[in-house]
């Protein structure tokens, strides 16, 4: 008997062994499941911070050349409107010389 019972034994350690092995897997498995989707959270979290940062770095980029292209642009406008105004007082000085002589030739007698 005592030899049947050592095989009763055995198999039973066998079969704890097994249960054991069988519940470590599992736990192993969801420790593998668990620690994958941490690291796809916080690959996709940080693929979201770096296409922020790139764009905002984009973006600053885009608003130096902007406002660079606005002055230079400023100043064009500005050259200009200087230049018609320059025109217009130049032309009202010709104007208001024009109608002093005609005033002169007028009343002056010749």
């Amino acid at each position: 008997m005592e030899m049947k019972n050592i095989l009763s034994l055995g198999e039973r350690l066998m079969a704890l062994i097994e249960k054991a092995e069988a519940e470590a897997n599992a736990v192993v498995s969801e420790a593998q499941n668990k620690a994958d989707t941490s690291i796809a959270e916080a690959r996709k979290e940080a693929e979201g911070k770096r296409l922020r940062a790139q764009r905002r770095t984009g973006l600053e980029e885009f608003l130096a050349e902007s406002e660079a292209e606005a002055e230079k642009e400023a100043k064009k406008v500005k050259k200009e409107y200087n230049k018609r105004v320059k025109e217009i007082m130049n032309t009202s000085d010709e104007k208001i010389k024009e109608a002093v002589d005609f005033v002169i030739k007028e009343i002056l007698p010749q």
